[in-house]
């Protein structure tokens, strides 16, 4: 199994959030890791990760992709 781009604690940079845009470009901290297993078409499993966000000391709405985030 491939490693999360991101642990829990890290500061992150909100590079995108369609439910929040007022959020892009600020830092918060990863709050909780979301594992999700896929399989291609050759039953190949295929591992994508999920990130739940706080800034400012709320949690964001929704959750984030590795692509929606940027370590700081």
């Amino acid at each position: 199994m491939e490693n999360f781009k991101f642990n829990v604690g890290d500061n992150v940079k909100i590079v995108s959030n369609d439910l929040q845009p007022a959020m892009v470009g600020k830092i918060g901290r990863v709050k909780k890791v979301y594992p999700s297993f896929s399989e291609d078409s050759d039953n190949n499993v295929q591992p994508s990760y999920f990130y739940r966000v706080e800034v400012g000391g709320a949690v964001l709405k929704g959750i984030a992709a590795s692509s929606d985030l940027e370590k700081v």
